[in-house]
């Protein structure tokens, strides 16, 4: 037993280094955790077939050219959030369902972040969460596809979590700027690998209805008049619907459009 004498670790984080314990026995796909990389997603497809296990989870804090949609650049502070790929091999689900299986990421990303006590949270089409309308978190989606099936899926995520300025980026926030708590990397990121470690299930198993109802609840600006801009140009109009190839629907002088990413900002 440990006595007064020769413990004296605080209640509090001799809790957390339980709890965390607990979730690494539990785990099952193999875990990297790296000090520094340029971006997890691209280490990811770099060991992934020298690595027999079908579900592969990289981390770091120190991301130094992280990627985002359309080869952007994620940019995130030294040691003070959460970067995290995820690699999903042999799955076998027809392009068609390409749209869940984002639909299903923003869902998990969202469940944990309200656990850890984050509220407002929403989801701005097609992959960034916000919290109180800011960014929160980047996900970034590659997938694998032959023929009409997606064989693989590589998930990256970038979490801002004690990172609280963001200079010229005033549409960006943080988990303690939301909060006004400084949180632990390591647990942050075991309790969203642990909550991963469902995505196969979700994905085999889950109805693709109730999925985007859930969606569509969480999506910011759905049903509310917006600003949009569109080659160039600026346009009032309301989120209406995502189709089934996740396409966004819009409302625009009475006339629904579709859009695929890129074609359409959201003005927030």
């Amino acid at each position: 037993m440990f006595s007064p004498l020769t413990f004296s670790m605080p209640l509090i984080t001799f809790v957390t280094v339980i709890s965390v314990l607990c979730i690494l026995i539990y785990l099952q796909m193999k875990l990297i955790k790296l000090n520094a990389i340029d971006s997890t997603n691209e280490y990811i497809k770099k060991i992934k077939d020298s690595i027999e296990d079908k579900e592969i989870a990289v981390i770091t804090f120190n991301q130094t050219l992280g990627k985002g949609q359309m080869g952007k650049v994620w940019l995130s502070e030294s040691n003070k959030n959460v970067c995290i790929s995820f690699i999903f091999k042999e799955l076998g689900i027809n392009v068609a369902n390409n749209f869940k299986l984002n639909i299903i990421v923003s869902l998990l990303l969202v469940k944990v972040l309200k656990n850890i006590g984050l509220k407002e949270l929403s989801v701005k089409w097609p992959n960034d969460i916000l919290s109180d309308g800011k960014k929160l978190c980047g996900i970034l989606i590659e997938l694998n596809i032959k023929k009409t099936d997606i064989t693989q899926s590589i998930i990256g995520i970038g979490l801002n979590v004690n990172q609280s300025y963001f200079g010229d980026l005033i549409n960006a926030t943080s988990i303690i700027n939301s909060t006004n708590n400084h949180s632990d990397l390591d647990e942050i990121s075991l309790k969203i690998i642990s909550e991963f470690e469902n995505f196969r299930n979700y994905l085999d198993n889950s109805d693709f209805n109730k999925l985007k109802r859930d969606y569509l609840e969480l999506l910011y600006g759905y049903k509310i008049e917006k600003k949009f801009r569109i080659s160039g140009n600026v346009f009032k109009g309301k989120i209406i619907d995502i189709n089934s190839g996740g396409m966004l629907v819009v409302k625009i002088d009475g006339k629904k459009l579709e859009f695929k990413n890129q074609e359409i900002e959201l003005i927030y």
